[in-house]
């Protein structure tokens, strides 16, 4: 796969208007850790310093986002906790309407399941571990997702990878990154997305280019324009040089 000439074929030409990118599994070194691939935020900052905006789009609680964005050199907009809480420069949007910990604790009994310590932390969306013995049966764990919604139809159940999360329904990472694009006056049939899980798919797919990693979850591959090569920040980093030189091709052209 040519991903210079698969790029061009979507994006028609056209710079793109920004990148969407999630964090787990995506700037990640692997699913499942929480070391950050340095060489491929330093890629990203290219794109920034070439005029392209990077916005972080996180099932992460609040703060983390907040200051991963800072750190990273990233722009100050960014969706959180799986779009519940949305930040554009200094406006913080929260679409929660009432607490989940009620909810937390009858799910943690009910399925017998330990909620995150980084709960405490988190604005809106609620976090789960999932059992050692369910890590790798992911039948099992859409199983668990679909038992748990089916309790409780006001929320979404999601696996990432890391933890399952509990949202409400109007809050999604698409509902958060087109409050941006409305405020912000982005075109997002010009944006890209880039995710790994079952959560980025309504992402992806309120895109004009959606792209999964390599060892993305299945669901999200068949939803993806581009599936990449490699795992991880290996198959973003990938993309994020292709792309970087996709733009600066543009843009010799057009001097």
């Amino acid at each position: 796969m040519d991903l210079h000439v698969v790029i061009d074929k979507y994006l028609k030409g056209f710079t793109p208007s920004a990148l969407f990118i999630d964090i787990d599994g995506v700037i990640t070194l692997a699913r499942g850790i929480y070391i950050i691939d340095l060489d491929l935020v330093n890629l990203l900052r290219e794109l920034v310093a070439t005029g392209i905006p990077v916005y972080i789009v996180s099932g992460n609680a609040y703060p983390v986002v907040l200051t991963l964005q800072r750190y990273l050199g990233f722009p100050p907009t960014f969706v959180a906790e799986n779009g519940c809480i949305i930040q554009i420069d200094k406006e913080v949007v929260n679409l929660c309407n009432e607490s989940l910990d009620p909810l937390v604790i009858k799910i943690s009994r009910e399925f017998n399941l330990r909620p995150s310590s980084s709960n405490i932390y988190r604005l809106c969306d609620r976090a789960f571990h999932i059992p050692n013995e369910l890590r790798n049966n992911i039948s099992a764990i859409r199983k668990l997702e679909k038992e748990i919604m089916n309790s409780y139809p006001e929320i979404y159940a999601l696996y990432t990878g890391y933890v399952l999360h509990i949202y409400p329904r109007n809050c999604s990472k698409s509902t958060g990154i087109k409050i941006i694009a409305e405020k912000l006056g982005l075109d997002l049939s010009r944006a890209i997305a880039v995710g790994d899980s079952v959560t980025d798919i309504d992402m992806i797919k309120a895109v004009g280019v959606g792209v999964a990693t390599g060892d993305a979850d299945e669901e999200l591959k068949k939803e993806a324009l581009i599936v990449l090569p490699f795992k991880a920040s290996e198959s973003t980093k990938v993309f994020a040089r292709t792309l970087l030189n996709y733009v600066k091709n543009l843009r010799d052209k057009e001097k």
